[in-house]
């Protein structure tokens, strides 16, 4: 696993992220406030809005900064957005960002059609991710975070669905310029302290798929 740049990305990130937090909060945006959720997301689009006109670059990068990619897997056998939406709000109510915490999604028949793609308004607006640890708070500001629905501590990956997450990630990979090299499972994440996604999810077959797919278009 290569990290790069950790405690720079950490301290320079974590400083951000902080900043953005505290304006949330300010606005009580946190989930179960007293502000409805369409207002929550008009304010939060609406901040959004303003941070992007304070200056060109700063416009520029916050779409295209992604450097990272985090494979997860939901653990269920069913899942969907609007499930994912709910799970999150119950697990994670702090997270100001009413959303799932990944940016995408990949069905495996039960909940969503086999290998399809989804995401919400988190990666549409491309926003940080809630799919790491605070350990590693520059992962989830740098990290595109997608979760395969199903249990792979348990069961095999279906070959239509690993397919479809090759299809994605080397779509990424060519969009925001990822190494192979940054794209790992969650548990392999250093200082993650969990089995995500799972024994029969093999990181290493999905690099070669993926190195195989990029130097074919090279």
């Amino acid at each position: 696993m290569v990290e790069n740049n950790t405690q720079e990305n950490t301290g320079e990130f974590g400083r951000m992220l902080k900043l953005e937090k505290l304006e949330f909060k300010k606005n009580r945006l946190a989930v179960g406030s007293s502000v409805p959720e369409e207002s929550r997301r008009r304010l939060l689009k609406g901040f959004f809005a303003a941070g992007a006109l304070a200056g060109l670059a700063g416009y520029l990068y916050w779409p295209n900064r992604w450097q990272y990619i985090v494979i997860h897997h939901s653990a269920g056998n069913y899942g969907n957005i609007e499930f994912l939406q709910r799970v999150h709000r119950q697990r994670q109510a702090g997270d100001p960002i009413d959303a799932i915490p990944y940016h995408f999604i990949i069905g495996n028949g039960n909940g969503m059609r086999m290998g399809e793609v989804a995401s919400d308004w988190r990666k549409e607006h491309n926003l940080w991710g809630a799919h790491v640890s605070s350990r590693n708070s520059y992962r989830n500001f740098l990290g595109l975070g997608i979760c395969m629905i199903g249990n792979f501590e348990k069961y095999e990956v279906p070959s239509a669905q690993f397919e479809s997450l090759i299809n994605l990630c080397s779509r990424l990979m060519i969009d925001y310029n990822i190494p192979v090299e940054n794209i790992n499972g969650h548990g392999l994440v250093k200082n993650e302290m969990t089995l995500c996604p799972g024994k029969y999810f093999s990181v290493t077959k999905l690099r070669e798929e993926l190195s195989k797919r990029i130097d074919g278009q090279v």
